[in-house]
């Protein structure tokens, strides 16, 4: 299912949105041993779809109903995304230690995270460590000094929040508005000058 390209401000290129159909294949692959999913369960790095890198933002009128992401975080602590609204915008990056691009752009974001916290700005990260175990994930965040937190998603079912607005790709990024509501997002690598102006963006929406 492909949205039209004209509600939406494209940074790149035009963007098939994630269809209701891709979310449940995502979900229902478990069975199949070789689904990527799998794969990904496996944590032999050979099982995530790479994003091409498109960008997409949102216009305020066309952005769907606020999303309720909540789980447990690698260090133990309980998290909503709703302790964030109407304080704070929220960035959310799905990743994984078997994810090579993942790993890649984990600098940028921790530099955006950095600059944001020194700038006061209301923003707050939380990333997703997909289909792995916390002390896997956890051990990819020490090593890459990675100090914004991230929910653990052994089950890989956390992404079910977003609906049909969920990521398929690894990674991907998306940016929640002061309401909860998907403004922005990343399908893919993004840079920390891309991140920044998104941030921004959504700021000021």
């Amino acid at each position: 299912m492909t949205r039209t390209p004209s509600r939406y401000a494209v940074s790149r290129a035009a963007v098939a949105l994630t269809s209701v159909v891709a979310l449940l294949a995502l979900g229902a692959c478990s069975s199949d041993p070789n689904s990527i999913a799998e794969q990904a369960k496996q944590g032999d790095q050979k099982g995530y779809i790479a994003g091409n890198g498109a960008l997409e933002q949102i216009a305020v009128g066309d952005r769907l109903k606020p999303i309720t992401l909540e789980g447990t975080t690698l260090d133990g602590r309980q998290w909503s995304s709703t302790s964030e609204r109407g304080k704070q915008v929220v960035v959310v990056n799905m990743w994984a230690s078997w994810c090579g691009p993942c790993i890649k752009e984990i600098p940028d974001l921790q530099k955006v995270w950095t600059d944001v916290q020194a700038a006061g700005k209301p923003v707050q990260f939380m990333g997703i460590n997909f289909r792995e175990g916390p002390e896997r994930g956890a051990a990819l965040a020490q090593e890459t000094k990675m100090t914004y937190p991230s929910l653990t998603d052994e089950s890989g079912t956390l992404i079910l929040a977003f609906g049909r607005q969920a990521p398929v790709n690894t990674p991907s990024t998306l940016i929640l508005d002061r309401e909860g509501r998907v403004a922005a997002r990343a399908n893919g690598v993004v840079s920390a000058t891309t991140l920044q102006g998104l941030i921004d963006d959504v700021l000021k929406s």
